[in-house]
This record gives structure tokens, sequence and C-alpha cells, in this order.
């Protein structure tokens, strides 16, 4: 993120102010500065306290869809523009998608804001725009504030700048250096500043505007060299036990943690391939086509995600996904040679789950082609970032932290706490019925899982069961009350990610299941509860950091090598804004999961995990302004 900080002669005045110059360079401001010009402001600054973290670095994603109507993020970068420089400031967003070329202004991602070179107020007013913009920002980071609003290019007095190409800084804009004639004044960007948007900047989900960081990277390219699928498969599917074969939350499916992006230019080839035979019920041989349900979670685009078999001419659109949402739906996708089907998504970056609910074998009775067989069902996000709250030691240039390494083997993994399940999207769990559930949050590898279960709007009393599929007696058991709500904290046996919940024979019932962490290994997970007993009650300003000592807190062991992790009960009363309140070990690992819930107004209640790190101690921070009590109501024995 740094940058050479140039002092660039400014360009000789005539009659209006400005001439053309051959400058180009890296500079963290605005290009050639005018001289003379009357004083103006810059913008105030962000509405909520800056995380240590930014977000990921700028990549072209160029217009790729027709969808012009002004996104969250760019419209507040205007409202930004206009708060700082007058309301009655032209600021333009949507384009037809029938006029000129590619841009991204038809896709409600871009901005002109008509401010002219050749108008000393317009061209001061601009400069300290740019300056604000592009110069170091409050912790001393050149294009700071550029990188956490998420802006991809500017187009600028003959010249652009690309945040996907910082070390270039300043170039010259179509041969603009030539061209100082008045006519010339709307191509070279002279009578006003272009400023396009990536997809994270234009959701309005970037560090700027919610406090958090988008730091998930990109999956890498990937390409595929299978042969196409059977050309027939049998007419009838073999159910399986639901198996999930991509996670991009949880590294299933995929090299590390990352997200799904648009191809950025034709070509590009960004894919998922998931391996779909060999796994959970579906055997390796023998497989024409798989039944999988694919989901977007938390698309920073409108989006359409397409499926198809590597080597097949064509796709299907298997999930039509709005901007900052959760969406799935159903499909039948023939095989390829390798046992693989390929994902891809149309606008934008999203996290992705692939699950296989059943398969056709080879069979000569129908055509094997992909068909998609279900509506869309559209969710709000169940979260909306996957990092806990920053941790600022100082207001000095702070970098995003390295991911951490894989757990390794009988390791317990606190995530804080992640929406594992929830019934509402396939309806209430019936009486006698037995589900099998995919937990998100879980890799493959994990044995057992600490969850807290919710159970809502029962019809009658009665019992639910949750455990390892077709093992009672490993089953952890909760109790159902009519029309009551209740939760319960419960260490569940889990395979390949998913539980099996079963109800008695008398309560339809809906439930909601959040993970708190996992263990891998054959060790069980060994939960203790306790009574209630205070770990802090205080405010935080939305930057500062606490410590506190969770062993010997009641009946938490007080040597620290007998506690993993303490479970939390988190009460927090915003003051003004949204955001997030985050527990951890101090000097452990930043899992990057969700954490208690701060609202703007009001009380919320939340239950999560926190390891305990050095000396006994956790790390405890917030994002916004918040009042907060924690008390230990249990925790996990080594």
């Amino acid at each position: 993120m740094g940058a050479l900080i140039l002092q660039v002669s400014p360009a000789t005045a005539d009659g209006s102010g400005w001439q053309s110059t051959n400058w180009t360079g890296v500079i963290a401001g605005a290009p050639e500065p005018g001289v003379g010009l009357p004083a103006v402001p810059s913008p105030a600054g962000a509405p909520v306290a800056l995380p240590a973290e930014y977000d990921v670095p700028a990549e072209y994603e160029g217009q790729s869809t027709c969808d012009p109507l002004p996104k969250p993020g760019t419209q507040r970068f205007a409202d930004l523009i206009k708060a700082t420089y007058g309301q009655d400031e032209v600021v333009w967003i949507p384009r037809d998608c029938g006029v000129n070329g590619q841009s991204e202004h038809k896709e409600g991602r871009a901005l002109d804001w008509m401010r002219s070179v050749r108008d000393p107020q317009g061209r001061a007013e601009a400069e300290a725009f740019l300056n604000w913009l592009l110069g170091p920002d409050q912790f001393g980071v050149a294009y700071g504030n550029a990188i956490r609003l998420g802006v991809m290019y500017i187009g600028w007095n003959d010249r652009i700048w690309r945040g996907y190409k910082l070390d270039k800084g300043w170039t010259e804009l179509k041969g603009c250096f030539s061209r100082a004639d008045k006519g010339s004044d709307n191509t070279c960007h002279r009578n006003h500043i272009h400023i396009s948007l990536t997809w994270d900047g234009a959701s309005g989900r970037s560090s700027f505007w919610d406090g958090t960081a988008l730091t998930a990277p990109y999956c890498a390219r990937s390409r595929s060299t299978a042969s196409g699928a059977p050309a027939t498969r049998v007419g009838g599917a073999v159910a399986v036990d639901q198996v999930r074969v991509v996670g991009t939350r949880s590294g299933i499916g995929v090299k590390e943690r990352c997200r799904l992006q648009q191809d950025r230019w034709n070509g590009d080839s960004h894919r998922i391939f998931a391996k779909v035979t060999g796994v959970g019920g579906v055997p390796a041989e023998g497989v024409a086509a798989v039944l999988v349900r694919v989901s977007a979670l938390g698309t920073n685009a409108p989006t359409t995600l397409r499926a198809w078999s590597p080597g097949a001419s064509s796709s299907v659109p298997v999930v039509q996904a709005p901007m900052n949402a959760d969406a799935s739906a159903d499909a039948i996708i023939p095989v390829a040679s390798d046992g693989t089907i390929a994902i891809a998504t149309t606008a934008g970056a999203t996290d992705v789950t692939v699950d296989v609910l059943g398969y056709y074998p080879n069979g000569p009775e129908v055509e094997n082609r992909s068909e998609v067989v279900s509506e869309t069902l559209i969710m709000p996000m169940t979260e909306l970032g996957l990092n806990p709250a920053p941790v600022p030691v100082a207001p000095v240039a702070p970098q995003a932290p390295a991911p951490g390494a894989p757990p390794e083997e009988g390791e317990f993994v606190g995530i804080g706490a992640e929406v594992g399940y929830e019934s509402m999207s396939q309806g209430a769990i019936q009486p006698g019925e037995i589900r099998t559930v995919a937990l998100n949050g879980l890799p493959a590898q994990a044995t057992s899982a600490l969850v807290t279960v919710t159970t809502s709007d029962s019809t009658k009393k009665g019992k639910l069961r949750i455990g390892q599929i077709g093992e009672k007696r490993n089953a952890a058991t909760i109790k159902v009350r009519k029309a009551k709500t209740r939760t319960a904290i419960l260490v569940v046996p889990v395979v390949g990610g998913t539980v099996q919940i079963s109800a008695s024979k008398k309560p339809a019932v809906q439930v909601k299941v959040e993970v708190l962490g996992y263990r891998t290994g054959a060790l069980p997970l060994k939960a203790r509860g306790m009574s209630a007993r205070k770990l802090i009650k205080t405010k935080f300003n939305g930057t500062k950091v606490k410590l506190a000592k969770a062993t010997g807190i009641g009946d938490v062991p007080k040597k620290k090598k007998k506690v993993l992790a303490v479970i939390l009960r988190v009460t927090t009363k915003g003051k003004g804004a949204d955001g997030r309140f985050a527990a951890y070990a101090v000097g452990g690992v930043d899992r990057g999961s969700r954490s208690a819930t701060v609202t703007a107004k009001g009380k919320t209640t939340s239950i999560i995990v926190a390891e305990v790190g050095d000396k006994g101690l956790v790390a405890l921070a917030a994002n916004v302004r918040t009042k907060v009590r924690v008390t230990v109501v249990g925790y996990i024995r080594r």
C-alpha cells in the first residue's frame, strides 16, 4: 500500500489557470496541481471507526452486465462529495446500456463529478478531494481512503489512476497530452472526475462505510482439461445424505478461504471445479449427473451463479442472487470425466456453497443435460463480514494479519458464532422427521462441534435429538416447549460437516443452529457449563482493545493449560451505529469469523466462544461505540 510521494512542479498558469503537460508518475494525490487556487474543504472522513485491516486490494472488474441503477456504495460516495462541497454539485451515476461501449456507469458503480480544470474553484475542489482520497489517511497509509472505498480507477486532467496498478501511478489517458483543445475536455476528463468502483466498493460494505474490512481474497483462476459427461442417464435420482463439496468461507473444495470472482475479461477463467463423485454417498464411478444445491452467500453484486459440466459448450443459470443477500437453488448438472462440475459467477464476487443431494447413474433412459429444478430462494445475509472487530494498538499504518494455519489434529477452533443452519428456508421440522443438514462454518475434518440450538414456534412440547448420522447414542437432546423460544448450548458429533436433527412424534418446530467452535481428531470436545460470572462490564469507543483474564473465574480452572476456551454471553447496547464485538485469544490466531452483534439502538445478546490466550487472557474489542456486558457461562477443557 506504500507509495512514492513526489513533489511535482505545478503547471504554468495561463488565463484559465490550466495548460497541458506530459507529466506521468506515482504520487499520492492529484496530478499536476494548480497554483493560486482558492482554499476549499476536504471530506470529514469515514462515518464509523476504521478497523486495523484494509479491504482486499482492488482488481480490475470490467462491466459485464446491464444494471445502471446506482448501487449503495456509489450513491454514498456521491453523497459524500455533496456533503463536502454542496448539495447542488452535479454527480452523474447511471448510463443507458445502449450508449457507447463498456462502462461501469452501466452497472451503477461509476460516477462523474462535474468539475473543470479550467475553473479555479472547480479545480481546487477536485484536487482537494483527490488529495484526501489518494493521500496518506489517518494512519499514514498512502491511498488508504481509496482502498477502503473500493476505488478501481480514476480519470482526471488527461490522466488515469488505477487502484489495481498502484506502482504505475498516473498515466496518460487516451492520447490526451496532444489534445489540449476544449473539444477534447470530456474525453480527456478535464470537465469532470470519473471514478469507477470495484464491486466491494459499490456494495457499500467496505470498511469505510461499516467499519469491517472485506479481506477475503478472490479464488485463483482455474482451468479444466476434463472431457464431457455421458450423453444419457437414468431417469430417477439416487438420494444421498446431503454432503458439502464446496464451502469457500470454510476452505472446503478450494485451496484456501476465498471468494469466487467474475471473469474480469474474456478468457479470464474464474471458476470453481467441484469434485462431486467419491464423496459422501456418491460413488466414485458410474455417475452421469448430480443433483446439487448451489448457494451464493453475501454476493457484492447482483449476479447469476452458473453451472455446467466441464467440457460442455453451455451452462445453465442456477441462482439469481441480488446484491448483499444470500440465495440458493437446486439443479441437475452432468458430471465430467474427472468427476467434477463447474461453477462461475457473472458479476462481482461471492462466497459459494455446493451441496450434493443425489446422483443419477449412467443409463440409456433420458438425455443427460443440465436442468434447474427449483426457484431461487433469497434470504437476508447471515453475516455482513467475516472478520472480528479489528484491534489497532495505535493509529500507525496497520496491515492485514496473515491467515492462520489449518487446524492441527485434535485442536479446538473457536470461531465466535456463525449461523450453521436455519430451518426457515426448508420449513419447520415435522413430527417424527429426521433431517440431515450441513452446518456452515465446519470443515470436513471436524469431528465434534459446540453449538447453540434455538427452537421456536413449536406446535407441541417434545424433544429434538441432534447428533452423528445414524448413531442415536451419540446424539444430544433438547426439550421443546409449545409456542416458546428456547436456546441450549450443546456438544454434538459431526461427520463431513453434517449432523442429523430428529424430532419426537408430537412437535413441529423451527430450529436455528449456530456454530461456536469445533474440534478435529478422536478426542472428545469437553464443554462445561457453570453459573454465570461477570468477566467485564464497560464501554468501548470503537478502536480500543481491552484485555480480561478468563481463567480462574467461577468454575474456570486457574491454570491456562487446562482451558482451551471460554463460553461467553455478550450483551451489547449500541450508541448509534451497527457493528460487531469480538473476543479472541491474546497471542492466538484471528479465526476470521463473526462474533457478537451490535445494533445501532437497543440491546442484543449473543453467545460466543473465545479461545484463551497467553496468561489466560482474552482480547475484547468493538468496531463501533457500545456498552458491553460479558459473562462467562462455561468453558472448554483441554
